[in-house]
């Protein structure tokens, strides 16, 4: 069932994760996919063809490991979750803003007096001092960051918000799920490799949104059609018919499926389990197999990859030719995330998601 495919994507925006660090600087294109060491910068200068036997599509150049400092600035991605109780979450979110702010870091933090869920990009030294910082808090000891080469551009600005969830289920007030109480039993990369392997009897279900699905996901597993998290209500009834199979839950790294497993089990399903630390981890530990595709993230980077030797599978919603680039649908009530491929992209202003929205944005009201 493994996927070892010699294909080259040459669309999406993004810079290669090989498990190395890939230094960056601000002159370095963001757009670059190449299996390099940890010694390479990624440039327009010389063709990629000397070093993968691909077409022309980005260029390497070598620099020296003893560049001065001022030179050449590793950056770090980090992607983390917790849920803990926070006693003081407003006190918490001006820690956070004050923290990252003294380190130079930014990205994205919600914080919620169940737990903080969180990604941030920075010289990596200011990230080990970040992680630092939390482990030595009691109720991150065992915080587990985890980590991606950066780009330096992944986010504008740091944003720091208290939330009534880490992550929005849509489920009612009062019936929240708990990943503390209930929740599915955790397997690791290895565990869900051998039942692969094994010819385990399992259904995989993608707790991720559509449009994530459609960039990357497992091989034979099965699509929520969530368009986000908050339809998450939805799914016990279209699962209707796995509840005494064995199911796992697998989302990017990990801090959906927390809810989405305990979800399934409190409506009656059986055999419940989720991938520990997510697609991304997996990914990490076997690249290139069992995983069609790229695997979906929310900053600039738009997807991850951890191998050259991986099969585009997204498609354009316009013309349908392979694609990894990302667009919106034209209708500004949805702007729904869509497949457009660079050859339609001039024409984005007329890709609708669905007839709704194409007449919705004809008649100026919405259809659904």
């Amino acid at each position: 069932m493994s996927c070892r495919h010699n294909i080259l994507c040459v669309e999406m925006p993004m810079i290669l994760n090989i498990g190395c660090r890939v230094h960056t600087t601000s002159s370095i294109s963001q757009n670059a996919h190449a299996e390099v060491a940890d010694d390479v910068l990624l440039s327009p200068s010389v063709p990629l063809t000397s070093i993968q036997g691909q077409s022309p599509v980005w260029s390497l150049s070598l620099f020296s490991r003893t560049l001065p400092p001022n030179m050449l600035t590793s950056t770090e991605i980090i992607i983390f979750y917790k849920y803990v109780r926070i006693s003081d979450p407003v006190a918490f979110v001006a820690w956070q803003r004050a923290t990252c702010e003294e380190l130079g870091l930014r990205g994205r933090i919600l914080i919620a007096e169940e737990g903080i869920n969180g990604t941030l990009e920075g010289p990596t030294e200011s990230i080990a001092e970040y992680e630092s910082r939390m482990h030595g808090r009691p109720e991150f000891s065992d915080l587990w960051f985890k980590s991606s080469p950066g780009t330096g551009e992944a986010f504008k600005k740091l944003i720091v918000k208290l939330r009534s969830e880490i992550v929005a289920t849509g489920l009612p007030k009062g019936c929240d799920i708990d990943p503390n109480v209930v929740t599915g039993k955790h397997i690791g990369p290895e565990e869900l490799k051998r039942w692969i392997e094994n010819g385990e009897d399992f259904e995989i279900i993608d707790m991720r949104n559509d449009y994530e699905y459609a960039v990357g996901h497992f091989a034979n597993s099965r699509n929520s059609t969530m368009a986000n998290f908050r339809d998450l209500p939805k799914i016990a009834a279209k699962f209707e018919g796995l509840k005494k199979k064995k199911v796992l839950t697998v989302c990017t790294y990990g801090v959906r499926c927390e809810k989405a497993s305990g979800f399934l089990k409190q409506e009656g399903f059986e055999d419940v389990y989720q991938l520990h630390g997510g697609i991304g981890t997996y990914m990490k530990q076997f690249p290139g197999e069992d995983f069609l595709g790229s695997l979906y993230v929310f900053d600039g980077r738009m997807t991850e990859q951890f191998t050259s030797k991986y099969m585009v599978i997204g498609e354009c919603t316009a013309c349908g030719s392979k694609t990894e680039r990302f667009g919106n649908c034209a209708w500004h009530d949805c702007h729904k995330q869509l497949l457009i491929c660079f050859n339609c992209a001039k024409h984005e202003k007329g890709i609708w998601c669905n007839d709704d929205c194409m007449v919705g944005a004809a008649s100026g009201v919405p259809v659904r």
